[in-house]
């Protein structure tokens, strides 16, 4: 049988738990998880171990799904451990190692080998089991089924203001900062250069309204998302701008929350008209 690792466990006693991958922990995950002392979910994504050749980016990765929902079951998703079958993932992972007396799922939930696993299968087992299943209807915003793929359609193609809607919180953005070529300290508006997970989804170009958490503050930020065309570069960047901020903070994670896009990527004749525009946009945040 399969190793099963996990990775982080919470500490105190489960009564409920949620079952699901949860990328982006959007309304339909909010709600699943409303009644949960705990989730369980898998690292890496599935899809990045069962399809080699996926184009997938992540909503959240696994960092920024714990800073979200802090009690959490990580089990670490490889080869073997996707060839459980339903019957072991529920007794050997569920009962033996958690225990808990009811498991809440989402109406379309499968799990096993080859997603073998369904509610039907979920349910049988737990009135055997004593443990109380529960299923979450499909969450609806506008009349329209809220999804992860959706979501991630939205922020690729722009569709900003509809992303966040379905998600019901900000975006989040975790990184590393990295030096970068300190063009904004040279034109008075230093930014941290933030370099995120390679399988990470990051929205259309533009200019974002945010918040940045460092530390213990919270503070009001300005974030560019592109490839900075007015200086000629073809690479995309993730540039934060942290009002009434001086510090140097190279090598530090920031939690950065896009809360609104202000303006879409633009191209700019000369380095004073690109400032004047910058100005205009911190003006809009402060």
């Amino acid at each position: 049988m399969a190793e099963i690792n996990f990775l982080s466990k919470p500490t105190n006693p489960i009564q409920t738990l949620g079952l699901g991958v949860f990328d982006g922990f959007h309304l339909g995950h909010k709600a699943l998880s409303n009644n949960c002392d705990a989730l369980l979910t898998f690292y890496p994504h599935p899809e990045f171990v069962l399809r080699k050749d996926t184009t997938l980016k992540l909503l959240t990765t696994i960092e920024e799904r714990k800073a979200i929902f802090k009690n959490m079951f990580i089990i670490e998703f490889t080869k073997d451990f996707s060839k459980l079958t339903a019957t072991q993932f529920l007794e050997d992972v569920i009962k033996k190692e958690i225990n808990p007396k009811k498991i809440i799922v989402g109406y379309d939930f499968c799990f096993g080998y080859k997603r073998e696993g369904d509610l039907s299968l979920l349910k049988d087992w737990g009135t055997k089991n004593n443990i109380e299943i529960e299923t979450i209807e499909p969450f609806k915003h506008h009349g329209v089924i809220v999804k992860s793929s959706h979501i991630r359609e939205s922020l690729k193609e722009g569709r900003f203001d509809e992303a966040i809607a379905n998600l019901g919180h900000p975006y989040l953005i975790k990184g590393e900062v990295v030096e970068g070529e300190n063009r904004g300290s040279k034109i008075g508006f230093p930014t941290a250069n933030v370099q995120v997970d390679a399988k990470k989804l990051v929205p259309a170009s533009g200019v974002y309204e945010g918040t940045v958490f460092y530390q213990d503050q919270k503070l009001k930020a300005a974030i560019y998302i592109g490839k900075k065309p007015t200086f000629g570069n073809f690479q995309k960047h993730i540039e934060v701008h942290i009002l009434n901020f001086n510090k140097q903070i190279y090598g530090d994670i920031l939690s950065v929350w896009l809360c609104k896009k202000i303006r879409s990527e633009k191209k700019f004749n000369s380095t004073q008209d690109l400032i004047n525009q910058i100005q205009k946009d911190v003006k809009s945040i402060i």
